[in-house]
């Protein structure tokens, strides 16, 4: 009887996914650093719902994320390449493994929460895909869920956020800021 205890095969494990190989769903990874201590740094873009691509860098060790450069604007390849290069040579982070994908509502609040901080202006902000690109590590989403959680945003919270069909036939997504009648 003690024989069969130690005879057993042991159970398989899930597949685990290394941060040295892992590209998180929605993205495109173009590059990857390690940190002084081990971490990965990726470099990577999203589907655009523009005619460029954007491109962001995190860090799989520290909650590095950048999305835009020091004027605030999008970031193209060699900008996204040199920041994930400069945070990797400073960045003492230990590696943590992938991160958990969230559960579908942590994830809306993780768009709604990007989506409230273009509130506080005067005037409507427009909204572009790219505006998630830093998130998109942490959010672990594909494009079209995004969309989708865009338009039904927009049915749930018309005062919050607004679509308008556009000539092409996509759908143009607005932030409407607060105080609006």
């Amino acid at each position: 009887m003690l024989s069969s205890l130690f005879t057993r095969p042991a159970p398989a494990l899930p597949p685990v996914d290394a941060p040295e190989t892992w590209t998180p769903e929605g993205t495109l990874v173009s590059q990857r650093y390690r940190a002084l201590e081990g971490a990965t740094v990726l470099v990577y873009t999203a589907d655009a719902d523009r005619g460029t691509a954007n491109y962001a860098a995190a860090c799989l060790g520290c909650t590095y994320r950048a999305g835009e450069n020091t004027a605030h604007n999008r970031m193209s390849e060699a900008e996204a390449a040199k920041a994930a290069n400069a945070h990797a040579s400073a960045c003492r982070a230990m590696p943590r493994g992938v991160p958990a994908r969230p559960e579908d509502p942590e994830a809306v609040e993780l768009v709604r929460s990007r989506l409230w901080r273009h509130r506080y202006g005067t005037s409507p902000r427009r909204v572009h895909l790219a505006d998630f690109n830093a998130l998109r590590v942490d959010l672990q989403r594909s494009t079209p869920w995004i969309k989708a959680l865009l338009e039904s945003l927009t049915q749930a919270e018309p005062g919050f956020l607004t679509a308008t069909p556009t000539s092409d036939g996509r759908t143009r997504f607005t932030v409407q800021p607060f105080g609006r009648p």
